[in-house]
């Protein structure tokens, strides 16, 4: 049984806080939750936190309007110190002030070149950006007005918590389910491989490097495999939509 902390940012109960509550934990309207939100836009019983091995996993239990996480939507997820989770109209943040603190000096360390940051385009990200600046600034009527953690950083400093890095593989797993893996992996290798072949560079032929010294170099792709990367990217969505499904 973990015992974990999570604050509500904004929405009706926004400043309500649970610290250390044993997990399982479900959110929603219903007064059968834990964590009881006054949300019309949240399911009955829409998410629920719990314990699987040494994570905290986060499960849409099939809500209306979903859930998202820094961001990003989301079916199931490992919940990590600082993730933000928006569903509704109400936004919570899950972890300690002692935790979050402990996964910025942890994140300081790493190298992140190739993590990825999420939810940069939506409302989401624009909200916690907006939200977090007035914290900075001294507005203490803002959103996130009592949230210590973020009392003192910038966004800046804060984006760290809403980047994704490249994740480890699952160890542990039985045969079948590493020759699945593999099939899986190497399916968007292949296709991948094939892109990448056919990537042309625009920038490489004497006329146009005369004519464009000081211009960044430019790639093409053929039509068919400008398709084949939008097919792709459609079947990973949907593979991230139906993992979850019982």
């Amino acid at each position: 049984m973990a015992l974990v902390t999570i604050r509500i940012l904004d929405g009706p109960e926004r400043g309500k806080a649970y610290h250390q509550v044993a997990t399982p934990v479900t959110v929603g309207r219903e007064e059968g939750n834990l964590i009881q939100l006054s949300d019309e836009r949240i399911s009955r019983y829409h998410l629920k936190i719990h314990e699987n091995g040494d994570a905290i996993i986060l499960t849409d239990l099939q809500s209306t309007n979903g859930t998202r996480v820094n961001g990003e939507v989301i079916s199931v997820w490992r919940l990590r110190p600082g993730d933000v989770i928006f569903a509704g109209r109400s936004v919570l943040v899950f972890g300690s002030t002692d935790e979050i603190t402990d996964r910025l000096n942890e994140l300081a360390k790493q190298d992140k070149s190739t993590f990825v940051p999420m939810g940069v385009d939506g409302e989401e990200f624009n909200f916690l950006s907006r939200s977090i600046e007035h914290v900075t600034t001294g507005d203490i009527n803002s959103s996130m007005y009592d949230v210590a953690i973020f009392r003192g950083l910038s966004p800046k400093e804060l984006a760290p918590l809403h980047l994704l890095a490249p994740p480890q593989l699952p160890t542990g797993l039985q045969p079948q389910q590493a020759a699945k893996m593999t099939e899986l992996l190497q399916y968007f290798h292949i296709r991948l491989r094939y892109l990448v072949a056919s990537v042309k560079n625009e920038t490489n032929t004497p006329k146009k490097k005369e004519n464009q010294k000081n211009e960044p170099e430019k790639f093409t792709v053929s039509a068919d495999q400008w398709q084949n990367l939008i097919d792709l990217y459609d079947k990973i969505a949907k593979y991230l939509n139906s993992i979850s499904e019982p």
